[in-house]
C-alpha cells in the first residue's frame, strides 16, 4: 500500500497533472527539462587559443606600462633622452599614418607597437612564454600598469602633455589688443617697454619681403620702420617649447600698417 501512494509516474505531456491509470496523478515533466534533452554539440575547449588570449594580455599589460614608464620618466634629467629615443618609434609611425603629433596618438602608437613586440618575444622562448600564459602573471601586472597608466594621463606629471598653452593663447591675445593696427611707433615702443619685451628695430633701406608665413608674405617698403621681437614662454609640448614672434611694420607716417604676432614652436 505505501508503494502505491509513493509511487508517482512521470510523462512529457502538455498539461500540468493528468490522471492515470487506479487515480494516481501523472506529473508532467517540464518544458524545460524537455528541452534540454535537445543539446547543441559540444564544442570542445581550445587549448591553444586560450593560451594566444593569456600571451595577448599579458603583452598589452607590458606594452601599456611600459609606455607609460617612459612618458613619465621625461621629467628626470639622466634618462629623459633614453625615454626620448624610446619614444620616437611610436611617434613616427603615427606621424606618418596621420600626420598629426597628439600626446594620445604618440602613446598609442608606442603602446601598439612594444605590445606587439612583446607578443612576439614570448611567443618565441618557451620560458617567457610559460609566464605569459600565466594568469597570475596577468593579475599580478595589472594594479601597477594600471597606475602607471593614470600618472601618464595626468599633464602636471607626463611631459608628453601640453603644458601652459592656455596661457600662451591669451598671451598672444593680448598682445593682438595693445598692438592694434594704426598705433604709432612711439605708442608701440611704449607698450613694448611696459610689458618687458626686448625689442629690435631697423629702418629699411629699400622694398623687401621681410617675413614669409602660409597666410601670406610681409613686406616692407623703403623708409619703413621694422620692430621684431622674440617672447619667451613657458609653454611646451613634448621636448618643445613656443615663442612668441612679434614683426611689427610701421609706414612712412610711423603708423602700424602691419604686424605678425604668432607663436612659434621651438625643438632641440
Amino acid at each position: 500500500m505505501r508503494r502505491l501512494f509513493a509511487k508517482t509516474e512521470v510523462n512529457e505531456c502538455d498539461g500540468d497533472l493528468s490522471p492515470t491509470l487506479l487515480g494516481f496523478p501523472v506529473v508532467c515533466a517540464p518544458l524545460a527539462n524537455r528541452i534540454a534533452k535537445t543539446q547543441l554539440p559540444i564544442v570542445p575547449y581550445n587549448e591553444t587559443f586560450n593560451r594566444m588570449v593569456r600571451r595577448i594580455v599579458f603583452a598589452s599589460l607590458c606594452g601599456a606600462g611600459f609606455t607609460a614608464l617612459l612618458s613619465l620618466t621625461l621629467h628626470l634629467s639622466y634618462v629623459n633622452l633614453l625615454a626620448s629615443l624610446l619614444l620616437v618609434p611610436g611617434g613616427l609611425v603615427q606621424a606618418v599614418l596621420r600626420g598629426a603629433d597628439s600626446p594620445v596618438a604618440i602613446l598609442s602608437a608606442n603602446f601598439a607597437l612594444y605590445s606587439l613586440l612583446i607578443f612576439v618575444t614570448a611567443s618565441s622562448f618557451s620560458g617567457l612564454q610559460r609566464r605569459a600564459e600565466s594568469r597570475r602573471v596577468s593579475l599580478w601586472l595589472a594594479f601597477p600598469v594600471g597606475v602607471l597608466v593614470c600618472l601618464a594621463c595626468i599633464p602636471t606629471l607626463d611631459p608628453l602633455w601640453p603644458s601652459g598653452m592656455t596661457q600662451l593663447a591669451g598671451r598672444e591675445a593680448q598682445l593682438h589688443e595693445i598692438l592694434p593696427v594704426g598705433i604709432d611707433l612711439e605708442h608701440a615702443r611704449g607698450v613694448l617697454r611696459s610689458q618687458g619685451i626686448q625689442f629690435w628695430e631697423q629702418v629699411q633701406k629699400s622694398d623687401s619681403v621681410i617675413l614669409t608665413r602660409p597666410e601670406g608674405d610681409i613686406s616692407a617698403a623703403s623708409g619703413d620702420s621694422v620692430v621684431s621681437a622674440q617672447i619667451p614662454t613657458n609653454a611646451g609640448h613634448f621636448l618643445c617649447g613656443y615663442r612668441i614672434d612679434v614683426v611689427l611694420v610701421f609706414n612712412n607716417e610711423r603708423r602700424l600698417k602691419e604686424r605678425h604676432i604668432h607663436r612659434s614652436r621651438i625643438c632641440p
